[in-house]
């Protein structure tokens, strides 16, 4: 039996991944004729509406990507982006895991913080005060952003090369990791006879003295439901595989066809059995654009509503920016091939190796523009129900990590139309059995 394969009929994780902003990841999304009806991205209402339907969905996991830049790759300038709404604005989602967690009780949520703009003591604060606050349910989605826009935010002149970026995160992750550990259970004694609260021979410091961070600690909160949090990366390059395998828990992988699923998940898997991990040590959800309907023809208005809705410019603004490279200075019209890059070189090698050698740039730029170019699967629950067990098996996943539409009535459709069709074959839980996110992936 291939030690990575599922189990038939074994029941998927779903997860919605969305940004706090007003177009997540296609492009035009908010203008579609449904989108923000009586909402505002920008008011708590709006996501607490969304965690609560998730919630009633029985998803494992509300997940925010995020970033600190503004796409001004595309003809050297921010225009496009700005004028097209290419993931700008994008708010700050971290205040979201208290207003999301608040109105529910197993839905967990994650959040995308850089290692390249943080310190591993205020990050691992955040994320253990935020476990308490959640009650057990907050995840990390580790990412070693490589940006320039975004470190011209910061200050920084010059942005690390791709490798290294990579062993500045591995060493962030681990001093963070020293830093929850620094409470041993049994540390809190809350004595009120004695008034000692902790014992200080349970708490300790850490004294990490490495190439990049030195750090004292201990960590000044309590331990924390958790103990930390659940860990999740998208890493697909060589270096960033290496990097998930070394830390993750969740991966989310992202490919544009089967084959290069297919592909991927072998890489994945040499690269657990190097690190000495078994494939079930770290679940994948794979990114899935679903539009689904009552009817087929229902879905395919939809499908063609989300690809009207998008610009060429703000697509192709939304691309250059994830690849950090200019796609103005390439032929619109011909065929993109390999590129090397300091971007997202997990994007990069999705839209050169799965698109098709004959796709052009304009083409692939709006196939990107929806749903950052993952596959499309669209028609009624049960069509889309065959497709993602078709996927399941194929990919040997996990899981899925869905994409939105309109806002907020797409997350309505997957859970009010996909979801019921799930369950009804074994697919999905039908309620939470566990309190903690981790929990909710390992059991």
């Amino acid at each position: 039996m291939n030690p990575g394969k599922p189990e038939m009929n074994r029941p998927m994780h779903l997860a919605l991944i969305i940004n706090n902003s007003v177009s997540p990841h296609s492009i035009g999304a908010w203008r579609l004729p449904a989108s923000y009806r009586g909402f505002d991205f920008t008011r708590p209402r709006y996501w607490q509406q969304i965690a609560r339907t998730l919630e009633r969905g029985c998803f494992d996991l509300l997940f925010f990507s995020d970033s600190s830049n503004l796409h001004d790759n595309y003809q050297d300038s921010a225009d496009s982006a700005i004028r097209y709404a290419a993931q700008f604005p994008r708010h700050d989602p971290m205040p979201l895991v208290p207003i999301c967690s608040g109105v529910t009780a197993h839905l967990g949520i994650a959040v995308t913080v850089s290692t390249a703009y943080s310190h591993p003591f205020a990050l691992a604060r955040h994320f253990a005060t935020l476990d308490h606050l959640t009650e057990g349910r907050v995840g990390w989605n580790i990412v070693a952003s490589g940006g320039r826009a975004e470190a011209e935010n910061y200050g920084r002149d010059e942005v690390m090369g791709h490798d290294e970026r990579y062993e500045y995160a591995d060493e962030f992750v681990e001093v963070c990791r020293k830093l929850w550990g620094s409470w041993e259970p049994g540390a809190v004694l809350m004595n009120r006879e004695t008034g000692e609260y902790a014992d200080p021979a349970r708490v300790h410091r850490i004294e990490h003295a490495g190439l990049y961070f030195h750090c004292r600690g201990p960590l000044n909160v309590v331990a924390s439901p958790q103990g930390y949090p659940l860990l999740i990366q998208a890493g697909a390059s060589p270096r960033g595989m290496d990097f998930a395998v070394k830390h993750a828990e969740v991966q989310f992988a992202a490919r544009g066809s089967v084959d290069g699923m297919k592909r991927y998940r072998a890489e994945l898997n040499e690269a657990l059995a190097r690190a000495g991990r078994h494939p079930r040590d770290l679940k994948v959800l794979w990114g899935i654009n679903v539009i689904v309907d009552t009817t087929e023809s229902g879905a395919r208005t939809k499908h063609a509503e989300l690809s009207a809705a998008v610009t060429d410019a703000g697509a192709l603004a939304l691309m250059s920016g994830h690849f950090n490279y200019d796609l103005s200075q390439l032929p619109a019209d011909r065929p993109i091939h390999a590129l090397e890059t300091d971007g997202i070189q997990g994007m990069v090698n999705m839209v050169t190796q799965d698109f098709g050698d004959e796709v052009t740039l304009l083409e692939a730029a709006r196939r990107y523009g929806i749903g950052v170019g993952v596959m499309t699967v669209m028609g009624t629950p049960s069509q889309v129900a065959d497709r993602l067990e078709a996927l399941y098996e194929i990919g040997q996943g996990d899981g899925f990590m869905l994409m939105t539409q309109a806002l907020p009535g797409s997350v309505n459709d997957l859970v009010d139309l996909l979801v019921p069709e799930l369950q009804r074959r074994g697919r999905l839980r039908t309620r939470y059995d566990t309190d903690t996110l981790r929990g909710h992936f390992f059991g």
